[in-house]
């Protein structure tokens, strides 16, 4: 398989480089797996994987930082078939939870699907925590689970998830309110909303992960979509709990959370709510010297991984800059309808 140059097997970013383990690799290599080798087995890894490279069976990358050019870890590619391919990742026990290995990821996995590669595989215990949130934010999806271990794929083609039919009548309205998993929970506890939909709206590029988004270079903002129904909740009702969840004086923020895609922003299709949002907004500028808040037809919506949906309900300890007092302040809502 011809997926990175065999000769000078390189790819970057800002935060590493990916190129084949040499000889320079021995000191760090040695200290990467949790039984340390010793300088024999560490040059029997380096000899093992040049000849696996040659021989088309495995191949393994080392995860170089671009500050020192130390090795950080390694990421393998192997089991290559019809257009599918299997990685796993390594990072050296001092060098953990500091993004190498999911920079990796995100860096291998889009030159893959970029160059011919349908689906990427990847597998790991089912009590690792920090692989299963690295694989989830880098847009894989959880396929298979048994003895221990949970099946992600890559696809290169994620497709679009089918939208019910509401009925005649019901209304949306697309609201970014800094982390979508706590503003979905917020706009859920008003009567009359009837589903929710947490995603990414008015990017630049197309389908794009979780990780895509964050990486703050695509316009993205998380943004819940609301379908509601006008009869039992009004579009002001919907703004009033909107304008409870959020500090419009802030730009790029919401609570702990920084960064583009938290910009808060209302998106709309209906010229006639354009309106009505106008004058809205237009009544909460006067209460603030600074605002901040976007107001704009939406120009697209891609929904988010299923693990962002509802993620407060199936997680209920996560984190949320929207507190107890602003969920209940949009509860009383509903008293005055």
């Amino acid at each position: 398989m011809l997926i990175i140059n065999e000769t000078s097997p390189v790819l970057t970013s800002e935060k590493i480089i990916l190129r084949k383990i040499n000889e320079t690799d021995i000191p760090e290599l040695k200290e990467l797996f949790d039984q340390p080798l010793n300088e024999t087995k560490a040059l029997a890894l380096v000899k093992t994987s040049e000849q696996s490279w040659q021989e088309g069976k495995e191949y393994i990358l080392a995860v170089v930082s671009r500050d020192d050019e130390k090795l950080r870890g390694i990421i393998e590619m192997y089991g290559y078939e019809d257009g599918h391919l299997l990685i796993g990742y390594r990072t050296m026990p001092a060098m953990r939870h500091q993004g190498y290995a999911s920079e990796a990821v995100y860096v291998l996995v889009h030159h893959l699907i970029q160059n011919g590669i349908d689906t990427v595989y990847a597998a790991v215990q089912n009590d690792n925590e920090y692989s299963l949130q690295l694989l989830r934010h880098n847009g894989f999806e959880q396929i298979d689970e048994k003895d221990g271990k949970i099946l992600f794929a890559y696809y290169q083609n994620p497709g679009f998830r089918e939208e019910k039919d509401f009925g005649e009548g019901m209304k949306m309205i697309w609201l970014a309110a800094g982390c979508f998993w706590g503003s979905e929970k917020a706009f859920k506890l008003l009567d009359g909303v009837i589903d929710t939909k947490t995603g990414y709206a008015n990017g630049t590029i197309s389908n794009p992960r979780y990780e895509d988004v964050c990486r703050g270079n695509t316009g993205f903002r998380e943004t819940v979509r609301i379908v509601y129904d006008p009869s039992v909740v009004s579009l002001q009702t919907i703004m009033k709990a909107y304008f409870l969840c959020i500090d419009p004086t802030v730009a790029n923020r919401q609570g702990n959370d920084i960064g583009s895609q938290y910009q808060t922003g209302v998106y709309y299709t209906d010229e006639q709510d354009a309106q009505l949002l106008k004058e809205i907004f237009e009544e909460e500028k006067k209460k603030h010297d600074r605002f901040f808040v976007e107001l704009e037809p939406l120009k697209n919506f891609y929904t988010a991984e299923e693990y962002h949906q509802n993620y407060l309900d199936k997680n209920p300890g996560g984190y949320c800059h929207i507190t107890k007092i602003e969920f209940d302040a949009v509860r009383a809502l509903n008293k005055k309808q």
